[in-house]
């Protein structure tokens, strides 16, 4: 059982990178369709690429074949929570330093963030602890209701200001898309 949620992790990582990696394009693909702006990313904010790795994360937590399912969505509620909390501290750390963001240190961050997400994941997965797995189902659920609206409904945080233009959610992609730097 250890080896087949190790190696469910390990997919899930590809996955999530590979999902994640596509929706960053996807909602500009689709002719800006609104409803896919619930998981694709609509601008350049920091919000919007955390849904990056979430959205895929949930994903993979319902369509993977885990033994448990609440382990598994347990596990993830707590992973994604650090996957963010990461993505967050990484991309803040290394832009204060250099005073702007380089696309290759930003893949590098989502990929690092992925891969330890899952790990804690994995590791929450592995263990039987009924205190844990409730903990991460309600971080899980905080955490769906707080992507679903955060694009629909974004406040007006550093986190969510599309670094392009100074807008939130979809009025920031309203503007219009320009290339990643």
């Amino acid at each position: 059982m250890i080896r087949k949620n190790i190696r469910l992790e390990v997919i899930g990582n590809l996955f999530m990178i590979g999902a994640g990696s596509a929706l960053h394009f996807v909602f500009d693909w689709s002719g800006a369709w609104h409803p896919l702006a619930l998981i694709a990313a609509v601008n350049e904010s920091i919000w919007e690429h955390l849904k990056l790795a979430f959205w895929p994360g949930v994903i993979w937590a319902v369509v993977a074949p885990y033994p448990d399912r609440a382990k598994a969505l347990a596990g993830k509620g707590i992973g994604l929570a650090v996957t963010s909390a990461l993505i967050v501290a990484i991309f803040q750390s290394y832009t204060a330093v250099l005073g702007r963001n380089l696309l290759a240190l930003d893949i590098g961050t989502f990929v690092v963030a992925i891969v330890l997400g899952q790990f804690i994941s994995c590791r929450i997965i592995l263990r039987d602890n009924k205190q844990m797995r409730r903990f991460g189902l309600v971080l899980l659920c905080a955490q769906l209701a707080a992507f679903s609206l955060g694009t629909y409904r974004a406040p007006d945080h550093w986190l969510f200001v599309d670094s392009r233009n100074g807008l939130t959610g979809m009025q920031a992609h309203s503007v219009g898309r320009m290339p990643h730097n």
